[in-house]
């Protein structure tokens, strides 16, 4: 069901004539977003019960392709929103969106099954977000200073080198190659780790630097740590996140945009689909540079300020692990995308994959 646009949420203040002509310009989003072909007079008067002539519906789509909300793409009577009329869209539709219990139950239901570690979060949001629009889905991974160890496990790889074997509390399991200053022998490494997990299981990662430094800065601790493996054990978390992936993404779903012609041109589909598919690394930073704002954002075109996307629409929501925000879900598509549906499934899915995150660790 699409959004109420129209009356029902303008209801600003505005006169009678104002409300009209956003709710017109509604119509024609809905409508092309739906057909993909321009949109007439006769069909948005039809659409709204005959309850205003075509001519008089022909007077406002003048009065809003003035303005720049919609445009004539041919010679035919039809109009198509621009990117300004998606814009205004959005703003009216995205305070107004709920999510509907029986698509939330659903989406639930897909949660709830076999879904054990961080990694089947990820990717099972990202499926779902494909599967749910039919565009490009983007995942962030949580950054490493957001997560909370588990376990640590050093393991000698070869003099001076060692492997860490990483566990996070919500049960991602990474490999760290660690060069150290010295040969540690096994009995050395095995004290190393026991020493970072008995004092730091379920710290996150941004405190555990910190709180390292703070023992190797007290005199007055002497006797109680042995300070060599304290700095070895600074050097171990040092050496993981100074080798942390901050484009660490998920990207699925590019082969949505082949299945029609989504951007109204194939040449334009193809190099949009590339150029997006060899993004991987400025999609991480495009979206970790929104946090740790949690909300939902929508780019519209050139919004992004990336020319990779100047043809598309963005929409972002934050995911959050014990109430602080730590990645960030998106979908890519055409500026004709169904926005209150892609807002309403970003925020279900938002709040979904936080409670799973809770609940697995």
């Amino acid at each position: 069901m699409p959004v109420p646009y129209g009356a029902k949420i303008m209801n600003t203040g505005k006169d009678k004539k104002e409300t009209r002509k956003y709710e017109v310009l509604g119509h024609i989003v809905q409508m092309y977003v739906s057909s993909a072909s321009p949109v007439s007079s006769k069909l948005v008067s039809r659409r709204m019960g005959d309850n205003v002539s075509s001519a008089t519906i022909r007077n406002i789509m003048a009065e809003l392709e003035e303005e720049g909300y919609i445009e004539q793409p041919h010679t035919s009577a039809g109009r198509v929103p621009t990117n300004l009329g998606y814009r205004n869209y959005v703003n009216k539709i995205k305070d107004h969106i709920r999510s509907e219990k029986r698509e939330a139950e659903r989406l639930s239901d897909d949660y709830a099954r076999r879904i054990a570690t961080l990694k089947d979060i990820i990717e099972k949001t990202s499926f779902l977000i494909s599967r749910e629009l039919h565009n490009a889905s983007v995942v962030i991974w949580p950054s490493l200073e957001d997560s909370y160890l588990k376990h640590i496990e050093l393991i000698k790889l070869k003099a001076e080198t060692v492997v860490a074997v990483l566990v996070t509390a919500a049960n991602a399991v990474e490999n760290y190659i660690i060069k150290l200053d010295e040969d540690l022998k096994k009995t050395e490494l095995d004290k190393i780790s026991q020493y970072i997990n008995v004092n730091y299981g379920e710290t996150p990662f941004s405190l555990i630097t910190g709180r390292l430094n703070d023992v190797l800065r007290d005199t007055q601790e002497e006797g109680h740590y042995d300070k060599n493996i304290v700095r070895y054990a600074l050097g171990v978390v040092d050496s993981i996140l100074s080798e942390k992936n901050e484009s660490d993404v998920c990207l699925e779903g590019l082969d949505y945009f082949m299945d029609e012609d989504v951007f109204g041109n194939m040449d334009t589909t193809r190099r949009v689909l590339h150029a997006i598919s060899g993004e991987r690394e400025g999609l991480g930073r495009f979206m970790r540079s929104e946090l740790p704002y949690g909300g939902i954002r929508v780019y519209i075109g050139d919004e992004s300020k990336n020319d990779v996307f100047k043809e598309c629409s963005i929409v972002t929501s934050g995911y959050s692990l014990r109430g602080r925000t730590v990645g960030r879900i998106g979908v890519i598509g055409p500026t004709r995308m169904d926005y209150s549906h892609a807002i309403r499934t970003m925020g279900c899915l938002s709040d979904l994959i936080s409670s799973k995150l809770e609940e697995i660790e």
